[in-house]
């Protein structure tokens, strides 16, 4: 008789058969995924393909309307993410849910608060997540207020509040979507060490590098349905790239350039600027912009690029030096009167600087013209449409309505909706913070194309990134800035990533 081996043990999610309806939108559709303890699995596909519906469903956060969950084989049903937490699921959200009041320690422990004799105990509640920060080589001040910390710090804070929870399944949405290069490769530590902990890892990436670098398998969602899943080993980025859009991308790839860039349209003189804390952020940066030439900004996050890009586009004040815009001095012109003259903005934060999130498609189509094309006390809400309706054709906004809110959008589409509504066909001067971050492989290659088109209309873009190979693709030239100055000038198509590296890190030399 022949003796079977032991029984593999069951996955430690699945999901079956995940069907969730928003009205007429089949968000899921029939979606099968399941993860095993000590794996990552990546879940990729372009904005608005699903990706975040089923990790919402499987957290909780959402009731699906078909399907069934299981936890290590058990069925589960979850009312709400308390039950979800309850079952060892935890999920770190590409738009961190942190008051930025409370210090570290307490979002941390939000809601398990430790108290003595009633009390908050302040001091054993640092002095743990102390300890638990250092197991992980979190460089995090439990008394820090959260609203004094870079993205790369918020993020890790909101890992801590999944690792004090000791989930056994953690979900990472977009989790470098908002990260350095330097922040980037330490989180991907984090993750190795949470595989190696035997822990069942999702990770929701746009970033085919990422998902190749980090995951045993992934699965590729494509308008709500399963394309494709597969090994790591048996896939490429080519093969990725075309279960999500149908064909093969290259975004690293340098394309020539159809005009020759012309005059300075922008002149820099010795401009400095102060942060929120009123602390010297950029200091004496002098550069020129040509038009019809995109001058790539590297540097690691927090380094002054967007205190830069704000005094650029008149949203803070110079506290010294000048910039001159087509020949004219606008140091002291406001943000509305730069636009009028030419000058569009991408920010680096799409929800809170870029959108109205309760305002309409429509509504958010005129932000920043609202002024100059209002009907007397009114928005001109015809014309938004239109405007909206034409970002759509341009960029397809995944379930797009010009009335739907933009809150409603996901991340990326939210995204796509700002960065089509500033890359205007008027558009003369154009600063771009991050344009692609958090946006699917096909709409990055749609922003870059588009970039393309407007420097080769004779516009200046001054774009500011933090991933080397968008800058390398895009850029005509590129500046490094370190503590708030420039630290180094190259050739975008020699630069390498090393040369880059260790002038972003103060180095001036590489061997």
């Amino acid at each position: 008789m022949i003796q079977s081996g032991p029984a593999a043990p069951p996955p430690a999610l699945s999901a079956h058969g995940i069907t969730k309806r928003f009205g007429s939108l089949v968000a899921n559709d029939s979606v099968d995924f399941d993860v095993h303890f000590g794996e990552v699995h990546a879940l990729i596909g372009e904005n608005g393909a699903g990706k975040s519906t089923l990790m919402n469903v499987l957290y909780g956060v959402l009731r699906p309307d078909g399907g069934s969950i299981r936890i290590e084989g058990r069925d589960v049903s979850f009312a709400s993410c308390s039950n979800a937490m309850r079952a060892g699921i935890g999920m770190v959200f590409q738009h961190f849910l942190l008051i930025d009041r409370f210090t570290v320690a307490e979002n941390v422990l939000l809601g398990r608060e430790r108290t003595r004799g009633g009390f908050t105990d302040r001091a054993a509640a640092e002095s743990e997540v102390r300890e638990l920060a250092a197991r992980y080589k979190f460089g995090l001040d439990p008394a820090a207020r959260v609203e004094a910390l870079n993205v790369g710090a918020r993020q890790q804070v909101e890992l801590l509040k999944v690792l004090e929870r000791d989930a056994r399944i953690v979900i990472l949405d977009e989790p470098t979507a908002a990260l350095a290069p330097a922040e980037t490769a330490a989180l991907f530590d984090v993750v190795r060490r949470l595989r190696s902990e035997g822990r069942a890892v999702i990770l929701i990436a746009h970033k085919l590098k990422e998902v190749m670098a980090l995951a045993d398998r992934v699965t590729v969602l494509r308008r709500g349905k399963v394309s494709g899943s597969l090994p790591i080993d048996r896939a490429d980025a080519a093969t990725l790239a075309t279960l999500m859009v149908g064909k093969v991308i290259d975004l690293d790839a340098r394309e020539p350039r159809r005009t020759a860039p012309g005059d300075v349209a922008l002149a820099v003189r010795d401009l400095s600027v102060l942060n929120d804390d009123r602390l010297p952020a950029v200091r004496g940066v002098s550069l020129d912009v040509r038009a019809g030439e995109i001058l790539g900004l590297a540097g690691v996050e927090g380094n002054g690029q967007t205190e830069f890009a704000e005094a650029l586009y008149g949203l803070r004040p110079p506290s010294g030096g000048s910039v001159t815009f087509a020949e004219r001095d606008v140091s002291r012109l406001s943000a509305e009167a730069r636009r009028s003259a030419g000058m569009r903005y991408v920010p680096a934060d799409r929800q809170r600087e870029g959108l109205v999130l309760d305002f309409d498609t429509a509504e958010n189509a005129l932000l920043g013209d609202q002024r100059r094309t209002r009907r007397g006390m009114r928005l001109d809400l015809p014309l938004g449409q239109r405007l909206a309706s034409a970002i759509d054709a341009r960029y397809s906004l995944a379930g797009f309505d010009p009335a739907k809110s933009a809150v409603a959008y996901s991340g990326g589409t939210q995204q796509k909706l700002i960065v089509g509504r500033e890359m205007t066909d008027d558009v003369r001067m154009l600063i771009c913070v991050a344009p692609t971050r958090g946006v699917d492989i096909g709409a990055a290659a749609t922003i870059h194309r588009r970039l393309r088109d407007v420097r080769d209309r004779g516009a200046s873009i001054v774009l500011i990134s933090f991933d080397l190979d968008e800058i390398r693709a895009l850029s005509d030239r590129i500046v490094v800035f370190s503590e708030g100055r420039i630290a180094g000038e190259f050739a975008a198509e020699s630069a390498t990533d090393a040369q880059l590296g260790a002038c972003m890190a103060g180095v001036s030399s590489v061997a």
